[in-house]
Order: C-alpha cells, then structure tokens, then sequence
C-alpha cells in the first residue's frame, strides 16, 4: 500500500482554518504537525506528554486541541505537535469524524453516519 494523502481544514475553529495536506497514519493515536504548523494555525499545546516513535523510542510531546474539517465533517481533535517532516493525520482524527481509510483506491472515504445526536445528545 502506498502513502494516503488528504487536504483538510485546520486551525482553531471554522472561521480560522488554512488547507493542510496530512499524510495519513494509521498507526498514530494523534494528529502531528511540526512547530511551525502549529503556530500559523493557532494551535496552543497545552499538556507535555511523551510520545512512543515507530523505532520504539521515547520522545517529549506537546498536545493541544484543533479544529479539523475533513470530507464535510468537522471536530475537535488531539493534536501533538513534533519536528516531523509532513503533518500526520491520527486515527483519533479519523475515528472522530467517522472516516476510514481504503487500501486499494488510497483515499479516504466515509465509514459511518455523522452529525448532531449520534454520541448520545440530544438536540433542543
């Protein structure tokens, strides 16, 4: 399988967004993007953590809080900001606006319903 890129919308809310191609990763908990990225869009880390590295090393983390818009859904998601060579978008992204990844056409594409109710609030 080859790499799955995708453009989304982020920043800090829906009216403070840039266009960002992520390089998709499924074996990422979080959503990554380099310092840089992180401080045009507005994005504060807030909480240091460390994060496990696909060589199995341990590396200090900063996360904080976004807004990503992606195929016409939109949330909140985790977002760690590290040196990394191309922003990186986490399963907790995916899972969060309901998308999955197909293999064979290397997109991304819907995985369930989405929207207002569907985690338990009601509206009105």
């Amino acid at each position: 399988m080859g790499y799955v890129q995708v453009l989304a919308g982020f920043g800090t809310s829906e009216d403070n967004t840039a266009e960002i191609t992520f390089r998709v990763d499924t074996g990422s908990f979080y959503t990554i993007v380099p310092p840089e990225v992180a401080e045009t869009a507005g994005i504060q880390g807030t909480v240091r953590t460390r994060a496990r590295t696909a060589d199995n090393r341990s590396i200090p983390m900063i996360t904080g809080m976004a807004y990503l818009k992606l195929l016409g859904r939109e949330a909140a998601v985790p977002v760690g900001i590290l040196d990394v060579p191309m922003p990186l978008l986490g399963v907790t992204a995916l899972e969060g606006l309901g998308l999955k990844v197909n293999p064979v056409d290397q997109t991304v594409e819907l995985d369930r319903p989405f929207g207002p109710g569907l985690l338990g609030v009601r509206n009105g």
